[in-house]
């Protein structure tokens, strides 16, 4: 996990982006405000099935709320299926895997993303 981004503050995050206010979220979800209000303040933690709930209600995947890999897997099939690509074969994805590592490799590698999507080129992906 992120040094300071629990899952409260992700949960937070998604509900602001999706424009919501806990009293909305509640209505959509079937949480409770007080209970929303502890997840986001950091002092519990969703059972499983309260997450699913959770992700339902703001439009976003489990694993974007759990800070998991996953979901910056599934924003970059995002990203390709906005621009109209689609992959629907193992044998597809793998071809994408390797083209797209061997763009980063021809570019040097990328290190990190910052916050508004530009790249820094070094040596890893």
């Amino acid at each position: 996990m992120k040094e300071g981004r629990h899952f409260g503050t992700r949960l937070r995050e998604a509900r602001l982006a999706a424009g919501l206010s806990q009293s909305e979220l509640e209505e959509l979800s079937g949480i409770p405000k007080a209970r929303l209000s502890r997840y986001e303040n950091g002092h519990v933690e969703p059972s499983i099935q309260t997450l699913a709930r959770l992700a339902k209600a703001l439009n976003v995947s489990e694993a974007s709320l759990l800070d998991d890999g996953r979901a910056a897997v599934e924003e970059f099939i995002s990203v390709l299926a906005r621009r109209g690509v689609q992959i629907e074969t193992k044998e597809q994805a793998h071809r994408l895997g390797n083209a797209v590592a061997d763009m980063v490799r021809t570019v040097g590698g990328v290190d990190r993303v910052s916050p508004s999507g530009a790249s820094t080129v070094g040596a890893t992906l």
